[in-house]
Parts: structure tokens; C-alpha cells; sequence
């Protein structure tokens, strides 16, 4: 499926529900869009820390292409075999948006609109693209994504993570002593 498929679809069934991977936001339409099987990398950019994914691509996917560079998302999202870009991005995370450099969508009306883009500060007046993030599929369907990610060395640890909730003053530490690896110029040399 291409781009332009979709936006037939988008122009032939309204109102429309999207699903992908067994993710459905809205239940309530007749007309469906199964944005899985408009899946794969667009564009991957792993010295510049960048990605463009189509919305059907799985999260599990794009963490194994990450691994093969030490470099991981960096947003957390619970069930990552079935879960995709697409899905995570319309639900929505505060760690999911800051990572969000631009995405190209189809409005009601068929058009292709592309917001933001693919570097990190390229934003000039109000940014469209992290404003959709949690919009649940409602506002546009959501085509490709482009996003940040993190060296593996940088990304606070799962094991941080989990330990944040418990006892905070011990993740604060773990998350101090992390920074001070990263920013401290003797960390650049070891």
C-alpha cells in the first residue's frame, strides 16, 4: 500500500476508523483504515539520530533496526510486539512527543500535509506535529513519523526506570550520576 491509496481511502469512507495491529482508537465508525499493512523505514539517519517510520511499523521492528546501531527509542510503550508507531503516537506520551521532529498526515479532506521535519530545530511558529500527538486518530491519519532517538550509552536504564516509582531519591541519584557520565567531558574520552 502506498500514500496515495491511503488517501483514497481517507476521501471515499467517511467517518473512518483506524486500526493497525490490533490497536482500534475510534470504535464508534463503519469505515475502517488498517494502516498495518502500510508499514517499514522510510529513512534512517543513525549518525544524526533520526528516523522516519511509516505509521504501521511496529515498535518491536524498530527496536531491533535501533539495536543493530546501540541506539534505542526514547519512549517507553508496554506491548511493543503489536504495538505500532502509528498507534503509540495517536494515543500520545509527554517522552513520545519531545522525540517527535515531524510527520506527514492525511486530513479529512484527502490532503497530504507534512508538519515539522527531520531535524531537531527546525521549528518555526507552532508545531502541528507534536500538537497531534494523543489526537487517538481523530484530527488526521497519521502516514509516516519522523522522531529522535538516544545511544544506548545515554538512555537511563530500564532498571532506573522501574526503580523511579519505589524510591525516588535513589532514581534522582542513578539519574544524576547518569548525566555527569554524559555531560562531563572526562565521559567523552572513556
Amino acid at each position: 500500500m502506498n500514500i496515495e491509496q491511503i488517501q483514497q481511502q481517507v476521501l471515499q469512507a467517511k467517518p473512518l476508523q483506524i486500526i493497525g495491529n490490533n490497536s482500534q482508537l475510534n470504535t464508534h465508525f463503519a469505515n475502517t483504515l488498517n494502516m498495518s499493512v502500510y508499514s517499514g523505514i522510510v529513512g534512517y539517519q543513525s549518525e544524526e539520530l533520526v528516523m522516519t517510520v511509516k505509521a504501521g511499523t511496529t515498535i518491536a521492528y524498530i527496536e531491533n533496526i535501533l539495536a543493530q546501531s546501540d541506539q534505542v527509542l526514547p519512549f517507553a510503550v508496554e506491548n511493543k510486539q503489536s504495538t505500532t508507531i502509528g498507534g503509540a503516537y495517536a494515543i500520545g506520551s509527554p517522552e513520545l512527543r519531545d522525540a517527535v521532529l515531524g510527520v506527514k498526515v492525511i486530513d479529512g479532506k484527502g490532503r497530504i500535509l507534512n508538519f515539522g521535519g527531520k531535524v531537531m530545530k527546525n521549528v518555526a511558529g507552532y508545531d502541528v506535529s507534536r500538537l497531534l500527538v494523543g489526537s487517538k486518530g481523530q484530527l488526521v491519519a497519521v502516514c509516516e513519523i519522523s522522531f529522535r532517538v538516544l545511544p544506548k550509552a545515554y538512555a537511563i536504564p530500564s532498571s532506573t526506570r522501574a526503580s523511579i516509582e519505589p524510591s525516588q531519591s535513589e532514581a534522582k541519584q542513578q539519574i544524576k550520576q547518569n548525566l555527569k557520565n554524559v555531560f562531563d567531558p572526562n565521559g567523552i574520552f572513556i
